[in-house]
């Protein structure tokens, strides 16, 4: 007699920067959402299918929740995250360990469309503060008033209890189909991917408030008979004083964020890469639904 299969999927949100793709990467061992010291990296939903004995525990990793702002980007990016919440087995809610439980988290969660669905809170980044301040946070936690099932302290940067919540997550997962087949860890073809890197090396590199005011298309996607992968990535800003940053002096920034995107890629993809980069001016691409439909934003963008 074989053991019953379960799975479930379960919704990592919060605010932005509170660690929730440091997680999914921790959780699946390997690289499938970008990360950076910046506030809403994350713009798209990212998954991630994670196999245990008998279980598959499939993850959504959602942009950071916060106050909307005037573009529509910003208002797409609320809106996958909520949607992530639907008709899902579980949410993870993540908060900041040294900002704690805030009015802004409460008011999300009570707008969360999570349904039945168990909630837990994840306290995370425990190991940026003192051990004795971790029980006082615990407390408060607890008598925030919202109904979490359970408050769980985690650090997903060095690890520490990101097991016990992967277990527990296990135990609450019930009998289902195996969603994903046992070899594919991520739904995101390597178009994405590609496009989600370099974007990322423009966050590491670009100071200030530029890398929110651009976008990474990839235009064009070919497997050499050679085995080798060609991308061709246009950067989209929506200013000519933008372009001429992206570029640098004598084209010196675009070649070093293209060459360190190629080295991530062939070390992410196990495969030698090609990788082209261009910018281009589109003015108000933020504002431009089809274009960001075609970033994979919900069809229903809501104005």
């Amino acid at each position: 007699m074989t053991d019953t299969f379960r799975s479930g999927f379960v919704a990592i949100v919060g605010r932005p920067n509170m660690g929730k793709s440091t997680f999914l990467n921790r959780v699946m061992g390997q690289k499938l959402a970008i990360v950076s010291p910046k506030p809403q990296t994350t713009r798209t939903r990212v998954l991630g299918a994670l196999n245990r004995d008998n279980c598959q525990i499939v993850f959504l990793d959602t942009p950071g929740i916060h106050k909307a702002g005037k573009n529509l980007l910003n208002r797409a990016m609320v809106q996958t995250a909520m949607q992530s919440c639907q008709e899902v087995d579980a949410v993870l809610y993540f908060v900041d360990a040294q900002r704690g439980v805030t009015e802004g988290d409460l008011e999300i969660v009570q707008r969360l469309p999570r349904g039945e669905a168990p909630i837990y809170l994840i306290i995370n980044k425990v190991d940026q503060i003192p051990q004795e301040s971790l029980l006082p946070l615990l407390a408060k936690a607890g008598e925030s008033g919202l109904p979490f099932d359970e408050v769980i302290p985690i650090s997903a940067l060095e690890g520490s209890n990101v097991d016990y919540l992967v277990g527990l997550l296990d135990a609450k997962m019930v009998e289902g189909p195996r969603y994903f087949p046992e070899g594919m860890v991520t739904d995101q073809p390597e178009r994405f991917i590609a496009g989600e890197i370099v974007r990322e090396k423009l966050f590491l590199n670009l100071q200030q408030e530029l890398p929110y005011a651009l976008a990474v298309q990839v235009e064009h996607y070919e497997e050499r008979e050679s085995g080798a992968l060609e991308f061709h990535a246009l950067i989209i800003v929506h200013r000519d004083s933008h372009k001429a940053m992206v570029i640098g002096k004598q084209g010196a920034m675009l070649k070093k964020i293209g060459s360190a995107a190629r080295y991530e890629l062939e070390r992410l993809l196990g495969c030698k890469v090609i990788l082209k980069c261009w910018v281009k001016v589109k003015k108000d691409w933020m504002d431009n639904r089809q274009l960001l439909q075609e970033f994979g934003y919900p069809d229903d963008l809501r104005e």
